[in-house]
């Protein structure tokens, strides 16, 4: 019940976040190497993301638990600060000997990600490379780590994704609960903003905000071409107790230095936040601004021992219609999986995305490179298209032991002299017209090929009872752009 009670928890705050970005202007960029970027990377679609860190360690949510707020899904500690002292020292006892960063590339191309995010640095400061700002950091002499041959996690990730061809991203915080500028000594740290009166202490923040831009400088000069900055914490905006994170100068930094790079201010909406991040969430409707949608394979973001009772491994055919159903609304899913003390991941969650990894390798053609179509899908139906309008793909999602031999694709006409081929095979499939709708005939498959059956139908009449053309995401993103000039 405990358990139960936590999850509805944290879906309505995931709820009322997903809100507040809807809410949020969606600033066109103008920069055409951010529009290309970002073009580029909406045909990516699957994302690999990996919090990790020293909290590994004892298998603890990343950095929360040091936070002093009275809600549903934070522990009440008998002495926090004693649990603080104890967290903050977990460093010491991290040393992934297991860690081997070829062997994650291989794991991401195996899923068949295209991009991959990392933690870099989460709220609780301790940084994931050898940056020159701290010596809260995984190269510190005094850590266990800091002489193996891939000490320096970041870089060693960055390379061999790159080696798979694969776009890298940053992930870091904005604010840092273990910086003495952001949680000060002098008072107490009540939650997990600011601890002082920022205009009494101007001098203490500017040391702060510089310190974060330091550290967002190390990325961007020294560990080669970086495609994302993808920032957390954004509770650390101006609006907020004057938490200004000078992101304007920081922004112009990175472009800079990586031109083009796509900026993830995330929940703040305006000219740095390229595209949208729901958490745990995917949207109902088709999106009309570029988004991704971020989730966890198991039940959280960080590493859970596998006898664990918070763990929840979804299978891959969960795993295989959501990312469908993201695709389908025009987004990208970014899937998280939480790395071990050791450097690697529960053999579950492996096998779970290696078995998307499997139906993507059969199907990758109506899900690569496409695009959103109205309607997006009905009932367990999904609809995308390639980019340049030429064939659309209908996706038919199925449930564990179901056998379907023939399927409607509801508001989507076929025309007379279409070809209807299974992507899987490139075998032709038959068909009937009826109504606006398409009645098809359904492949029996097996294996991951069953989780779901795509199509590819070379000539659509109309979808939803529309001429087939662009997708009004499509058209509401070039109405925006005419706005903007």
């Amino acid at each position: 019940m405990k358990k139960a009670a936590l999850t509805i928890t944290f879906l309505l705050a995931t709820t009322v976040i997903f809100s507040q970005w809807k809410n949020n202007e969606y600033y066109v960029e103008q920069d055409e190497k951010v529009q290309q970027k970002l073009e580029e990377w909406q045909d990516l679609k699957l994302g690999f993301l990996v919090h990790w860190g020293a909290y590994s360690v004892e298998g603890l949510c990343e950095s929360w638990f040091t936070v002093s707020e009275d809600v549903d899904w934070l522990p009440v500690h008998d002495d926090l600060q004693a649990f603080r002292e104890h967290y903050f020292n977990l460093p010491a006892r991290f040393n992934p000997t297991g860690f081997n960063p070829e062997q994650w590339a291989d794991l991401a191309s195996g899923m068949g990600a295209r991009y991959f995010i990392f933690t870099t640095k989460h709220h609780d400061g301790f940084t994931m490379w050898d940056t020159k700002q701290t010596d809260y950091k995984i190269t510190n002499p005094k850590y266990p780590y800091a002489d193996a041959e891939h000490a320096d996690i970041t870089g060693a990730l960055f390379n061999a994704m790159r080696k798979k061809d694969m776009m890298v991203g940053a992930y870091i915080s904005k604010p840092d609960w273990h910086h003495p500028q952001y949680w000060s000594p002098s008072f107490a740290a009540s939650g997990r903003n600011v601890n002082y009166k920022i205009e009494r202490h101007p001098d203490w923040w500017k040391k702060f905000t510089d310190f974060f831009y330091n550290q967002v400088e190390e990325l961007m000069t020294e560990y080669g071409n970086v495609d994302i900055l993808w920032l957390d914490g954004a509770w650390a905006t101006k609006s907020n107790l004057g938490q200004d994170m000078k992101m304007n100068e920081v922004g112009e930094m990175c472009r800079k230095h990586q031109p083009g790079i796509l900026m993830v201010d995330r929940w703040i909406g305006g000219r740095w936040e390229n595209y949208l991040t729901p958490e745990q969430h995917i949207p109902t409707e088709s999106e009309t601004v570029p988004f991704e949608s971020n989730m966890t394979v198991n039940c959280c973001f960080s590493y859970r021992f596998e006898d664990s009772p918070e763990t929840n491994v979804k299978s891959s055919r969960e795993l295989t219609h959501k990312l469908v159903d993201v695709v389908s609304k025009g987004g990208n899913f970014l899937l998280n999986l939480g790395a071990s003390p050791q450097g690697w991941f529960n053999q579950k969650e492996v096998e779970s995305v290696l078995g998307l990894g499997e139906w993507l390798k059969l199907n990758g053609n109506a899900i690569y490179s496409t695009r959103a179509v109205a309607p997006f899908g009905e009932a367990n139906i999904r609809y995308t298209k390639a980019k340049d309008n030429s064939k659309v793909y209908a996706i038919v999602l199925l449930n564990e032991g179901e056998q379907v031999t023939k399927a409607m694709l509801p508001g989507c006409l076929v025309a007379k002299d279409a070809v209807v081929k299974d992507v899987a095979t490139g075998k032709t499939v038959k068909f009937w017209r009826q109504g606006n709708s398409t009645l098809v005939d359904v492949p029996k498959k097996k294996g991951a090929g069953h989780f779901a059956v795509a199509l590819e139908i070379s000539k659509v009449e109309k979808m939803a009872g529309k001429q087939f053309g662009k997708s009004q995401a499509a058209i509401d993103a070039e109405k925006r752009n005419r706005k903007s000039k």
